[in-house]
Formats: structure tokens, C-alpha cells, sequence
């Protein structure tokens, strides 16, 4: 993981706190929106990350989506391990 990506999501984690316990608050919600069974954290993780794709094919130099996406990859393996 490049040191930028190290700083983005520290800077993030200051901002928005814990990535996981953020991850399953959100996975609870779009389960209840969508009448469905909570949407696991690293899931969650994935979803953000395919949106951050759509973004750098539709404009693959700006440099902060594949920053934003290359963060969301780490934290989804990060918690995928923890389970």
C-alpha cells in the first residue's frame, strides 16, 4: 500500500472513525432499505469499490478515485481476514 493511500485512510479515520464499525452500520442500513438481511462489512467495502471503478473508467486520470478505490480494496481485505 503506497504512503499516500497509508494517509488517506488514516486522515479518513480521524474524520469518519473505525472503517469496519462504519461499514456495518451501513450494510444494516441498505439491508433494511432494500427489505433484505444485512449486507456483510466487506461486501459493503466491494460496493464502494465498484462505484470508485465506474468513476476511473469514466475518467481514469483523476488520480483520487483509484486512491479512494485502492483504500476501500485494503479495508475490505482487512476485515474479510478479521472474519
Amino acid at each position: 500500500m503506497s504512503e499516500k493511500v497509508k494517509k488517506i485512510l488514516a486522515d479518513r479515520q480521524e474524520i469518519h472513525g473505525d472503517a469496519k464499525v462504519n461499514f456495518v452500520a451501513i450494510g444494516r442500513m441498505w439491508g433494511a432499505i432494500l427489505k433484505i438481511q444485512d449486507i456483510p462489512p466487506h461486501i459493503v467495502a466491494l460496493m464502494y469499490d465498484a462505484g470508485k471503478t465506474i468513476r476511473c473508467v469514466s475518467n481514469p486520470l483523476h488520480e483520487d478515485n483509484w486512491l479512494d478505490k485502492t483504500g476501500y480494496t485494503q479495508h475490505g481485505m482487512e476485515i474479510a481476514n478479521e472474519s
